[in-house]
């Protein structure tokens, strides 16, 4: 209202995806509390449901009479600029309903005649891109959240109500279906609507508001925008080594989100996130679910497929209702796989692109640098080198770190983990942990967990008892000829010598990170140059 007092328009788009936010505009024009705040007694109050092609006064309640010789929105035109009118427009979900009534919402945005009236249209939509920029230029566009938790809890209570008044009348006793603040949280990033088909689902499976039964309404909710939702169990206890790379982030990051008033004291904004760049099967993703757990969050993960749709407009309203969704179920945190993906260097992007991808990285790096952004990001990439540096500099990305194969101590750890923690393995006594590690020099986690299912293969497949050295020692055999020791080496100084290069990189632990790494090994002839890469 305060921009329709303003002039900004007569026309305004609403962003949701929320049946029920129709709903309770439609209920607040039938109130009068709409006129009240214009100080306007609004004439008619019409409804054009544009699928059905129908319109409707909401207050004779009653279809409108038109002039079949003549289009329903020339005919509404006219309505409008005649008397004090409301016209509320549900609901456009695609770029043809838009189209249709785009030319019109221009001519009416800033109609002197209707301005007088004070008449307004409201349209309705699942996004405001599916109208072209140049439209939206004269239209004032309102982004709804998908729901507050003092509305979650009202409906929640609302809902509750009603089953316990049914459940009494029917089986004669009282029913108490408990709200807790657990079950808000559980709700967030739900529409009004989706809270609703959650609660009822809840009741009617296990005769509660069930916890599990809502986050995994929301789970499904998410798979269909390609996101994963997960709740992480283990924490930085099942990582195997990477001492440093753990304390760097408990101090810097998990202990900052913790405590964010202590951090506020020391004048310490919230972190926005961090990039984890090194050879892959080395944990990135493991690494993210761990840290997750430490803070006490939960993560979604997701990859450049989440976002790219490869048609002009698609992408762009993907991206803003991902952002958006994940925005809603802050605080959280945001594991995005391969990002090189879609932060693609500017020079590398494809002639065939039709823009898609260029709008979509802009999209999100505007996103990326909100300073209202709420989510924390983890990146993982093992091409950092081909990675926009606009996309992960300061602002956006507090911080670049390299992650290493596992030194010899971590490999001791891992195997310990993948046998001992994450899974009991039954071990003769005559495995050495320190011998294999030894043997496994620039091997991956994924590698090593590789070669413990293996062995126990081995020793299954042999009707032995326990898992021995011997059985390791031969699968170690089979898997080396694939880990080019050589290879990988070159590859960490290139990665080394790129991050040098970049301005969101931490060098003092960079350096600290490298020189733990060549410490811990026995054979310093196979870590000789890389502290030279430095």
């Amino acid at each position: 209202m305060l921009k329709r007092n303003a002039q900004r328009s007569n026309c305004y788009i609403i962003e949701t995806v929320d049946p029920r936010r129709v709903a309770e505009f439609k209920e607040i024009l039938g109130s009068g509390k709409f006129g009240e705040l214009v100080k306007t007694d609004y004439v008619r109050l019409l409804d054009y449901d544009i699928q059905r092609g129908e319109i409707v006064d909401l207050k004779d309640k009653a279809p409108l009479r038109t002039d079949p010789m003549s289009s329903p929105i020339s005919q509404i035109g006219q309505l409008l600029a005649d008397a004090p009118t409301v016209l509320t427009v549900k609901y456009v979900y695609n770029e043809s309903h838009a189209n249709m009534i785009s030319e019109m919402l221009v001519a009416w945005s800033h109609d002197e005649e209707l301005y007088n009236h004070k008449s307004t249209v409201v349209v309705f939509t699942s996004s405001a891109s599916l109208f072209s920029e140049s439209v939206r230029r004269f239209v004032h566009t309102i982004s709804v959240e998908p729901s507050t938790p003092e509305e979650r809890r009202a409906i929640l209570r609302k809902i509750a109500e009603d089953l316990s008044a049914a459940f009494e009348e029917k089986y004669g006793r009282k029913l108490r279906l408990r709200i807790n603040e657990d079950l808000i949280q559980a709700t967030s990033g739900l529409t009004l609507h989706d809270v609703e088909s959650a609660a009822l689902e809840s009741f009617y499976t296990t005769r509660k508001f069930d916890v599990k039964v809502f986050t995994s309404y929301k789970v499904q909710l998410l798979r269909n925008y390609g996101i994963r939702y997960v709740l992480p169990k283990r924490g930085f206890e099942t990582i195997g080594g990477y001492d440093l790379l753990k304390n760097y982030v408990k101090d810097y990051i998990i202990d900052v989100l913790r405590n964010p008033e202590e951090a506020e004291y020391y004048g310490i904004s919230i972190p926005k996130g961090i990039i984890l760049a090194g050879f892959h099967g080395c944990g990135k993703t493991f690494f993210a679910r761990a840290m997750a757990k430490e803070v006490g969050l939960p993560m979604v993960e997701m990859s450049s497929a989440t976002f790219l749709r490869g048609i002009v407009g698609e992408t762009e309203r993907r991206v803003q209702e991902i952002t958006g969704i994940v925005e809603s179920l802050a605080p959280v945190i945001v594991f995005i796989d391969e990002i090189d993906e879609i932060a693609l260097r500017r020079d590398q992007t494809m002639i065939t692109d039709s823009g898609v991808r260029r709008s979509m990285q802009n999209l999100l790096m505007r996103w990326l640098g909100d300073e209202e952004r709420k989510s924390f990001i983890v990146g993982a990439t093992n091409l950092i080198e081909t990675v926009d540096p606009a996309f992960i500099r300061a602002g956006r990305i507090d911080d670049i770190v390299l992650i290493l194969p596992p030194d010899r101590k971590a490999r001791e750890e891992i195997l310990n983990i993948h046998t001992n923690v994450l899974r009991k393995v039954p071990l003769d006594s005559s495995v050495d942990f320190s011998r294999i590690a030894d043997k496994t020099f620039m091997w991956t986690g994924a590698e090593l967990e590789k070669l413990v299912l293996f062995s126990a293969r081995l020793a299954k497949a042999r009707k032995a008892k326990k898992v021995s050295q011997e059985h390791f020692e031969e699968t170690m055999k089979m898997f080396s000829v694939g880990v080019d020791v050589t290879a990988r080496k070159q590859a960490v100084q290139r990665t080394i010598q790129v991050m040098k290069k970049l301005e969101n990189v931490n060098y003092g632990f960079l350096k600290e990170a490298l020189r733990v790494f060549i410490d811990e090994e026995r054979d310093k002839s196979r870590v000789k140059g890389l502290m030279e890469t430095l």
